[in-house]
């Protein structure tokens, strides 16, 4: 019989330590760890949206001709821009518990936008114009991932051509000086797996690790872009290829914060009743200036109808392209 109670006695207290709850003290370390991990996180975020947000509002509406005084024209267009990420720098963040070696992610972020614009000729030489456009809100569900994206993007134009072309200058020039303010948001919320790491409790070490990880990340930003345009053209029947060069003065802030939730799971017990909860947040000033190369065709498909095909690139770190349609008159 003593021998009996002992057994159970032994079991009893074997369960007793299997469900034994985290004390305070090192929920609060994992706590710690996981902020730290999240600012880290959170601050890559800022660091490259500053790049990527004052290029995609300032791509696009490149269109060599110049209207004439009274003359009008409208159109709409879609543009794509690509930023390159540093993937190699999240991939080599000192994170404790997130594993970033394990998140997927594109190697260029890609950015959509519908363009709508309309001109008008002004007098001495001048035409103006107002830009529409940027990414209607949309909801994405791809697998444990969940996005919401929003952009809204508003620009004014002025062109003066500087150059005729004609038998004695074989080219065409155009200076526009131009304003962007882009205002937008991305949400992002997915699961992720969490890795094992050390915390230390009043001297004493415990190994932690986070089950159900699972992240919300919001970025948000509001930016404002002064630039001038150069533009080279050369009219060969219906086709009117053209190239130029645009430089961007961008202001403006992104801010990032990424929560992260989950169990914690000290020393191999997982206790869902403390769960814990780290927070990052992180500003950056958008990219100051912005230089790049422009090219593109733009055909004549019918009296009053045109097409552009244009592109942008600015180096290895930011790339644009566009088609759109434009009614024009004079």
């Amino acid at each position: 019989m003593l021998k009996k109670s002992f057994a159970a006695f032994c079991i009893l207290n074997l369960l007793g330590s299997t469900v034994q709850a985290a004390t305070a003290d090192e929920v609060a370390a994992v706590n710690a760890k996981i902020s730290a991990d999240s600012l880290l996180v959170s601050q890559w975020t800022t660091s490259q949206f500053k790049y990527a947000i004052p290029f995609n509002s300032t791509s696009g509406n490149v269109i060599p001709s110049q209207l004439k005084i009274f003359g009008f024209e409208a159109g709409v267009e879609g543009v794509v821009s690509a930023t390159k990420l540093d993937v190699d720098g999240f991939r080599n963040l000192n994170t404790s518990l997130v594993d970033t070696k394990s998140i997927d992610m594109f190697s260029r972020l890609p950015i959509p936008m519908i363009l709508g614009h309309a001109k008008i000729g002004l007098p001495f030489g001048l035409d103006a114009g107002i830009r529409l456009g940027g990414i209607p809100e949309k909801n994405i569900d791809k697998d444990d991932t969940k996005i919401k994206i929003k952009n809204k993007v508003v620009g004014l134009d002025l062109r003066k051509k500087i150059i005729e072309e004609g038998a004695v200058k074989p080219f065409g020039l155009t200076l526009g000086l131009n304003y962007t303010h882009a205002d937008g948001s991305l949400d992002i919320t997915n699961t992720y797996s969490s890795l094992s790491t050390t915390v230390d409790v009043n001297g004493t070490p415990h190994t932690a690790s986070i089950q159900d990880g699972l992240t919300a990340q919001h970025t948000s930003w509001k930016t404002n872009s002064v630039g001038l345009q150069a533009i080279l053209d050369k009219q060969i029947f219906f086709i009117t290829p053209y190239l130029g060069a645009s430089v961007n003065r961008n202001s403006g802030d992104i801010h990032n914060s990424i929560s992260t939730t989950g169990t914690p799971v000290i020393d191999g017990t997982a206790d869902p009743s403390d769960p814990i909860s780290g927070l990052g947040t992180s500003t950056e000033k958008a990219n100051k200036w912005d230089v790049r190369a422009l090219l593109g065709f733009d055909f004549s498909l019918l009296p009053f109808i045109r097409l552009g095909i244009h592109g942008e690139y600015a180096g290895s770190k930011n790339a644009a392209g566009d088609i759109g349609l434009r009614v024009q008159f004079r």
